[in-house]
């Protein structure tokens, strides 16, 4: 804990240089959502929305002096989920029960300064680690903001019956792994999910959990560990839970008090939520 700004060593990224301050920006945010109650526990048919600020974790600003940054943030995440209970066969998945409940998630990554825009469609299934269902059910659109043949990329994929993970990009069939069975695989966008119903377990586990996701839906990252870090305080009540992986850099997220995803802090940047809400059809 650095005493002097109240933030944790695995999200203090407060310097000097920095105008305004990473320490004042994060706090900022976070007196917005924690204000509003919890909005975890969504009837069917209605949309979870949780919009986090994207902050850097290095940033000397790039800003004229002229016209200085008014925020530290680059962009924003928003991640959409909506639990259904409907019929399948539409989607070729045709061994489910009509009856059977599974989750559509929408997430749209916004940078302002690398120019990324990535929109993911996929659905889920209605458990505790939020599998990926089988067949064709996953949908990836990448933009940036170049203006050259190559500012867009349209990729489909699948969770084939033996595991194997199949990409379809333009004319192109790509193989990006198989996964062992024993192991869940999901997204890391569903993260925000999956570590606050796995809470309690991983507080009472020693060793964590093992888990399988694909990054984006399309870089497999196959050996991966979750794990209890620690409670703190300041700057309000938060869980602190771990990620580690092969190939993976580490990550931290950090549980509110109303079961939501506060701070999820990595390498280059870090999410803090700013904003949660829920709509009926």
């Amino acid at each position: 804990m650095n005493h002097n700004n109240g933030l944790h060593w695995s999200f203090d990224y407060n310097y000097g240089a920095q105008k305004p301050e990473f320490a004042q920006e994060l706090r900022q945010t976070l007196r917005g959502h924690y204000t509003q109650s919890g909005l975890r526990d969504a009837e069917a048919g209605q949309t979870i929305t949780h919009v986090y600020n994207i902050l850097p974790n290095f940033w000397r600003g790039y800003g004229c002096e002229d016209e200085p940054d008014e925020t530290l943030s680059i962009g924003t995440a928003t991640i959409k989920r909506r639990k259904e209970t409907g019929d399948l066969s539409d989607l070729s998945i045709q061994y489910w029960d009509l009856l059977t409940p599974y989750w559509e998630y929408s997430v749209r990554y916004q940078n302002t300064t690398s120019g990324e825009d990535v929109q993911l469609e996929f659905l889920c299934e209605d458990e505790a680690y939020r599998p990926l269902m089988d067949e064709k059910n996953w949908r990836v659109d990448s933009r940036n903001s170049g203006k050259d043949a190559y500012f867009r990329m349209r990729c489909d994929g699948e969770l084939t019956s033996d595991k194997e993970i199949t990409l379809y990009i333009g004319d192109s069939r790509i193989v990006a792994g198989r996964v062992d069975e024993s192991v869940p695989l999901t997204c890391n966008w569903t993260l925000f999910d999956v570590i606050p119903a796995l809470a309690q377990t991983l507080q009472k586990s020693d060793d964590g959990v093992d888990i399988a996701f694909l990054d984006d839906l399309e870089q497999l990252r196959p050996k991966n560990r979750l794990g209890f870090l620690e409670a703190i305080q300041t700057p309000i009540p938060l869980y602190g839970y771990y990620l580690y992986g092969v190939g993976v850099p580490p990550s931290y997220w950090w549980l509110d008090a109303h079961g939501d995803i506060a701070i999820v802090s990595s390498t280059f940047e870090t999410l803090v939520l700013k904003e949660k809400m829920v709509n009926s059809s």
